[in-house]
């Protein structure tokens, strides 16, 4: 072989090699699954998420109520499919949410300077609700709703857990599965004051 074939050969074999690594780079079958971080840039009506330049990804059923904005894990299987595996949250945890609550519960309008209701997950998944509420003049009684925690901030079972109102009196506040929060076996009357801080670990599914 002269000098000149073999290094005709070289240069193929070369080109050859740069070919199957650029297929290899680009081909999902070939290199395997991949996956990457990146922001939710659209939120479909059939639940498919558009992010990274990437469009139609489907979610994980553990991927609750996706948003613009949300920073995500998605990875790619062989066949090519892409798929949202959830949400990330930051070192410091989610930011404090301030809830809507039910008629007639309203943050503590009394003086002092006292948190109103907010809740907010930390990094290790445990849920914080803070806040001194009142029932705005209004009697309730029994089992009344304060407010409802979005799904991701909910317990994996109801949650039984002592408060305090007016006058020093220990309630039942309750952290229910489906996200509700509220009290229990109240007596008939005014709620001048009654805390709803507690915190508690966040189902996983």
């Amino acid at each position: 072989m002269t000098e000149s074939t073999q290094v005709v050969h070289r240069d193929l074999a070369a080109a050859v090699q740069r070919k199957v690594e650029r297929t290899g780079q680009s081909t999902p079958a070939i290199r395997g699954s991949d996956w990457q971080t990146t922001t939710v840039t659209a939120v479909k009506a059939d639940g498919t998420v558009d992010a990274g330049g990437i469009e139609d990804i489907r979610r994980m059923a553990t991927y609750q109520a996706p948003a613009v904005g949300d920073w995500i894990v998605i990875s790619q299987e062989s066949s090519g499919n892409w798929v949202a595996h959830g949400r990330l949250v930051p070192a410091t945890g989610d930011a404090w949410v301030t809830p809507t609550l039910t008629s007639p519960w309203i943050s503590y309008p009394g003086g002092g300077n006292y948190q109103g209701a907010r809740y907010k997950r930390m990094a290790d998944g445990m849920v914080v609700i803070e806040g001194l509420i009142a029932s705005n003049g209004v009697s309730v009684s029994g089992t009344s709703t304060v407010f409802t925690l979005p799904a991701g901030y909910r317990p994996t079972a109801t949650l039984v857990l002592p408060t305090i109102n007016t006058g020093n009196v220990i309630r039942q506040l309750e952290i229910v599965e489906t996200g509700v929060v509220r009290f229990a076996s109240l007596p008939a009357g005014v709620v001048g004051f009654i805390s709803i801080s507690c915190s508690f670990l966040a189902a996983t599914t």
